[in-house]
C-alpha cells in the first residue's frame, strides 16, 4: 500500500511539471501586451521561447509562479549573428529586479535568480542600448527605442519550485493517516 501511495504521489507531482516550446506572438512590446508563458507549479518546469527581435523592438513575456522558485534564463542567437541582446526581469508592479547584458557566452544575456516569490513576473528581451544595468535602480523598462539590433533568438527558461517545509510535513502526515486507516 505504501508503495502505491508513493508512486501515485510521485506521478501527480511529476504530472504538474511543464516543458515545452513557445513561439513569440507580436505585438508584445509592452508588459501590458506580454505573451503569457503560463503558470508554473511544483516541481517547476521549463519553456524554450523561439522569437525574432527587430530594430527598435522589445519582446515581453509573462509567467506566474505558484510558489517560491529558482529561475534560470539563457539566450542563444541565430547562427552567424553578431547580435547583442539584453534581458530584464520585472515584477507585476513594474519593479526591475534583474538585468543582464553579457553574462552568457559572447554577447549572450543570461539570468539566474534564487528565491523568486510566488506571483506574476515579466521577462523582457531587447537589444543593447535600449536600457542599461542602472534600470534595476531606476525601474526603467525596456521599450525597444535606442537599439538597432535585428536577430532571431531562443530563450531557455527554467523554474525549480520546492514546496515549503510545512507543505511537505502536511503531505507526509496525510500519507501516514492514509496508511494507518487501511490496517
Amino acid at each position: 500500500m505504501r508503495e502505491r501511495v508513493a508512486i501515485t504521489l510521485a506521478l501527480s507531482v511529476a504530472g504538474t511539471a511543464f516543458a515545452g516550446t513557445f513561439s513569440e506572438l507580436e505585438s508584445n512590446n509592452t508588459i501590458g501586451t506580454a505573451n503569457s508563458l503560463g503558470l508554473f507549479d511544483v516541481p517547476g518546469g521549463s519553456v524554450v521561447i523561439d522569437a525574432y527581435l527587430g530594430d527598435n523592438d522589445v519582446d515581453w513575456y509573462s509567467f506566474t509562479l505558484a510558489d517560491t522558485s529558482s529561475l534560470a534564463i539563457f539566450a542563444a542567437f541565430s547562427a552567424g549573428s553578431s547580435a547583442d541582446g539584453i534581458l530584464q526581469l520585472v515584477t507585476d508592479s513594474g519593479d526591475v529586479i534583474a538585468f543582464d547584458d553579457d553574462s552568457g557566452v559572447g554577447f549572450l544575456p543570461a539570468l539566474q535568480v534564487e528565491s523568486l516569490g510566488a506571483g506574476t513576473y515579466y521577462l523582457g528581451m531587447s537589444g543593447f542600448g535600449d536600457v542599461g544595468s542602472d534600470s534595476v535602480d531606476t525601474d526603467e523598462l525596456a521599450d525597444g527605442i535606442g537599439h538597432s539590433e535585428d536577430f532571431g533568438y531562443k530563450l531557455a527558461v527554467g523554474f525549480t519550485i520546492v514546496p515549503a517545509p510545512g507543505a511537505i510535513a502536511l503531505l507526509g502526515m496525510g500519507g501516514l493517516a492514509m496508511s494507518r486507516r487501511r490496517r
